[in-house]
C-alpha cells in the first residue's frame, strides 16, 4: 500500500480485496450464494488499522454484491458530515476514520434503511451527530442500553434491523470495548461493553447472513514488538 498517496492507497486496498473476494472460496463454491452473479465468495475477514480502509472494502464488496446490509461496531457514529470533521475543502481529504460511512451512503454502497450501528456513546458536535446519521441510513444502539435490555436485547435489535436474508457486512472498531479491556486504540472512550458482552452478541448473530468484516483501529506499540523480540 502507498504510505505517501490516500486516494491510490484507498484504491489498492478495494483492488487487494476485491482479487481475493473474486477467487473460488474453499469450500462450498458450487452452490448459489447472495453474490450479483449468484455464486458464493469468500467470507474475506480485514484486519487494521485505520477504520478508513471500511470504504475502499465496501466498494470491492458493492461491486460483488450490489447495496449490502452493515452491522457497525463503534463507540463513534463515523458518519460526520466532512464539513464538521475539520472542513476540508478537498472531497479526497474529507475521507478519514469519521467520515467514510458518509461518502458509503453518497456512494450507495449501503442497503436502505438496514444498518445499524451498536456500542455507541460519545459525539464529535453535539446532537446533530445523531441528525446528519440519519441521512446514512442507520439505526443507534446505545452501549449504555444493555444495562436495560442486555445483551440478547441487543441482539433482537441488530438482527431485527438487518435481517436474515439480506447479505451483511460487519465491520468492528476495537474500541467498541471499554479502554479497560482494549487501551491500544486511538480514540479509547469509557462506558463501553466487556469483552465478554462482545463475545456474546456477536455469537447472538448466527441467523445473520454475513458475507465478510472487517476489525480495525487497533494500534500495536513497536516496543511491545521489540520487547517480544
Amino acid at each position: 500500500m502507498d504510505g505517501y498517496d490516500n486516494t491510490w492507497a484507498l484504491k489498492q486496498i478495494e483492488e487487494g480485496h476485491y482479487n481475493i473476494l473474486s477467487r473460488a472460496p474453499k469450500t462450498a463454491a458450487e452452490k448459489p450464494g447472495p453474490s450479483k452473479k449468484g455464486k458464493t465468495l469468500p467470507r474475506v475477514i480485514t484486519l487494521g488499522g485505520d477504520h478508513t480502509i471500511t470504504l475502499p472494502l465496501l466498494r470491492s464488496i458493492n461491486r460483488a454484491y450490489g447495496p449490502v446490509s452493515v452491522i457497525h461496531f463503534d463507540s463513534h457514529l463515523d458518519t460526520w458530515r466532512p464539513k464538521v470533521f475539520g472542513g476540508s475543502p478537498s472531497e479526497v481529504a474529507s475521507i478519514n476514520h469519521g467520515t467514510y460511512f458518509y461518502h458509503a451512503a453518497s456512494e450507495g454502497l449501503l442497503a436502505n434503511d438496514t444498518n445499524i450501528h451498536a456500542g455507541i456513546r460519545t459525539t464529535l458536535s453535539g446532537p446533530s451527530d445523531y441528525e446528519n446519521d440519519g441521512y446514512c441510513g442507520f439505526q443507534i444502539v446505545e452501549a449504555r442500553e444493555i444495562d436495560r435490555i442486555g445483551a440478547e436485547g441487543i441482539i433482537k435489535k441488530i438482527v431485527e434491523r438487518v435481517g436474515t436474508k439480506n447479505p451483511v457486512y460487519l465491520s468492528l472498531d476495537i474500541d467498541t470495548l471499554d479502554p479497560a479491556f482494549a487501551p491500544a486504540t486511538g480514540t479509547p472512550e469509557t462506558g463501553g461493553w466487556s469483552t465478554r458482552e462482545l463475545r456474546t452478541i456477536l455469537r447472538g448473530l448466527e441467523d445473520v447472513n454475513l458475507i465478510g468484516a472487517d476489525i480495525v483501529e487497533v494500534a500495536v506499540s513497536l516496543y511491545s514488538i521489540y520487547d517480544e523480540w
